[in-house]
């Protein structure tokens, strides 16, 4: 025990397990916050599905603005989003019909794979230090020689030829020293080793996980639509309005017609027959007065 302990108060051993346990410390913490917020964000997108999600985009929207590991990329995914609209047309009998301009694909579609935006470079490695991760192996590998001929040259040092006395005490510090040295070489492999196991596992059973969670559940919600498919749905559209337009501009004689023919039913109609009644009523008149002797007799 008493060596124990002073093997962890060596110097180069208590750097070498500092650097350890705080490397280690910070990638566990890291990855369990970005692997929390990925399996929190599918959670959350389970009630979503292609046929709701045109109608609650705005609800979509603002789950991936607040989510810390989809905030950026989705800000630039936003651009390459195409909304499906729907047409109505109105038939002779004033019957409301609607058409979806695309016939195969509905809701909300992406012109680019849902992978380019939402994948491990855009969601996972931006939130912690990638670089400084990477470097911790390194860092203790290097620790290993650096302190071992580091303490075998302060080994050497304390050995004392002025007296055999003075050697033989010499001599134990001497051998304990050149212990620590082996210990420091073994101890800067091992927690190496150790570091190097437990980053790919969490990477490869965390991280890599929530991450394909994430693009298979957002890959479900959007169809890819391509740029010939995009020509096509656009060629169908220009098509259906050209042919709405025709229609339409058919229909103003006959719309025009029957608007007249009610105009002169309803309203010119029965003035001129309010106007033929007022001469006749004049004509009766002046007939009565000019067979009563009027001087204006027959003139009516």
């Amino acid at each position: 025990m008493e060596f124990l302990l002073r093997v962890i108060k060596d110097p180069p051993v208590f750097i070498i397990l500092s650097t350890f346990i705080a490397g280690l410390s910070y990638t566990v913490s890291k990855y369990l916050k970005i692997s929390k917020a990925l399996n929190e964000l599918c959670m959350q997108l389970d009630s979503f599905t292609k046929s709701n999600l045109s109608y609650r985009f705005e609800e979509f929207k603002q789950i991936m603005s607040n989510n810390l590991c989809t905030k950026q990329p989705f800000e630039d995914f936003k651009d390459s989003l195409v909304f499906s609209d729907t047409l109505a047309f109105q038939d002779s009998d004033d019957k409301i019909e609607y058409q979806n301009v695309s016939e195969s694909v509905s809701g909300v579609q992406t012109t680019t794979d849902i992978s380019y935006y939402f994948n491990e470079d855009t969601m996972v490695y931006p939130h912690y230090n990638k670089g400084f991760v990477a470097t911790l192996p390194e860092l203790l590998t290097g620790f290993g020689p650096l302190f071992t001929f580091l303490k075998i040259a302060t080994a050497f040092g304390l050995l004392d030829f002025s007296s055999s006395e003075n050697l033989t005490h010499s001599v134990s510090e001497f051998v304990a020293d050149m212990q620590i040295a082996a210990i420091c070489s073994v101890l800067a492999v091992g927690s190496c080793l150790t570091f190097t196991l437990i980053d790919k596992f969490l990477t490869a059973m965390v991280l890599m996980r929530a991450n394909s969670k994430v693009q298979h559940k957002l890959a479900s919600l959007f169809n890819v639509i391509t740029t010939e498919s995009f020509m096509i749905d656009l060629l169908k559209t220009s098509k259906i309005q050209n042919h709405e337009n025709g229609t339409i501009l058919k229909s103003i004689p006959r719309s025009f017609a029957n608007t007249i023919q009610k105009d002169l039913a309803n309203v010119i109609m029965p003035y001129l027959d309010s106007l033929i009644f007022g001469v006749n009523t004049l004509n009766d008149t002046m007939s009565k007065k000019s067979d009563s002797g009027d001087e204006l007799g027959g003139l009516f």
